[in-house]
Formats: structure tokens, C-alpha cells, sequence
């Protein structure tokens, strides 16, 4: 007869981690693609007999490649919203692929309204962070969503400041130049 062996789990088990995630923004790769297959095809129709042809060329190749890794990190970013903190994740960012911001040391946020700004998805969120103790800041620029706005002004217990005041998120006065600021 075999014996049983009973083992209890003796550890905490964490609380479930309630995020919500806002996805990055939608980018148009055109440039891109363009620079890229522009000097590509320089090379294929044997326009780079002279120094000067080949070395666009290859700045045509090196700045298509730029705009598209630049496309690539901001469709691929995320911003999580825990309960703790706020979380910006670039997976293809090659440093700091991982930004942890908690609420407290969240000290401002800007919503800048340009004059040209006819819809709210072309307004900018600008987030600011500084680490206790430290002199440099961390800003974070994200497309504007009142959702994620209004949830990190929230969490981060920010005051508005001015014209924030009477603003409401999802009705911003569009087609003026303004920036709209919370602070601590």
C-alpha cells in the first residue's frame, strides 16, 4: 500500500493585478517603406556609378530603416494602468524596455490642444514623472484617449490647474491653441 503525502501551500498567493492597457498608436509606415525602396531600387537600376549616387542611396536605406524602427516603437508601445503604477512597455526598444512610473511620483500632465487639432485623436497627452530625489524628468508623450487621461489624473490625484479646471475629457475645445495641465 503506497503512502500519500499531503503538502499544504504555506506562501501568500498574490492578488490578482487588475490593468488595463492602452495600445500604441497607429502609425503610417509610408515614408518609411518609400525611403527605403527609393534607395533599394537606386541600386537594382544601376543609378550608383558615381560617389555621390551611392551615398544617397545608402542615406535613403539608413533613413528608411530610422522611420520605420521609429513606426515600429510607437505601434508596439503600451501603457498599463495598475492599481500601483503605470507601466510603458516598447518591446522592440533595444534600452529601458520597461518603464515602472508610480502614482505618486507622477507629478503632472498635459494635454496640448493645437490650433490645427480638429478631432481629439490628434491632441497629445504628455505625462511627467520624477524619481524622489533625482533632478532629471521623465516625460512620456501618448496620442490622446480621455479614458487614460482621466485615469491617471485619478490615480495620481492631480489638481487642474487654469483652464483644466472647466474642461471636461471627453469634449475638449478643439481648433484653439491650449495646453491643458494637472499638476500635484
Amino acid at each position: 500500500m503506497a503512502d500519500s503525502l499531503e503538502t499544504t501551500l504555506t506562501e501568500p498567493v498574490a492578488p490578482a493585478r487588475h490593468a488595463i492597457v492602452f495600445s500604441g498608436e497607429t502609425r503610417n509606415m509610408a515614408m518609411g517603406i518609400a525611403m527605403l525602396g527609393g534607395g533599394i531600387a537606386a541600386f537594382i537600376a544601376g543609378l550608383t556609378h558615381t560617389f555621390f549616387a551611392e551615398a544617397l542611396a545608402y542615406t535613403f536605406i539608413a533613413w528608411g530603416v530610422f522611420f520605420l524602427y521609429g513606426d515600429l516603437l510607437l505601434a508596439t508601445r503600451r501603457l498599463i494602468v495598475t492599481d500601483e503604477s503605470l507601466e510603458v512597455r516598447i518591446p522592440f526598444r533595444f534600452w529601458s524596455r520597461s518603464k515602472r512610473w508610480a502614482w505618486q511620483n507622477i507629478y503632472r500632465l498635459d494635454v496640448v490642444i493645437d490650433r490645427r487639432s480638429t478631432h481629439a485623436k490628434d491632441t497629445v497627452l504628455h505625462i511627467y514623472h520624477q524619481f524622489p530625489g533625482e533632478v532629471a524628468i521623465d516625460r512620456e508623450d501618448s496620442n490622446f484617449d480621455p479614458e487614460l487621461a482621466a485615469l491617471i489624473i485619478e490615480r495620481a490625484r492631480l489638481k487642474p490647474d487654469g483652464d483644466a479646471a472647466k474642461v471636461d475629457l471627453d469634449a475638449l475645445p478643439l481648433g484653439k491653441s491650449m495646453t491643458l495641465t494637472w499638476k500635484r
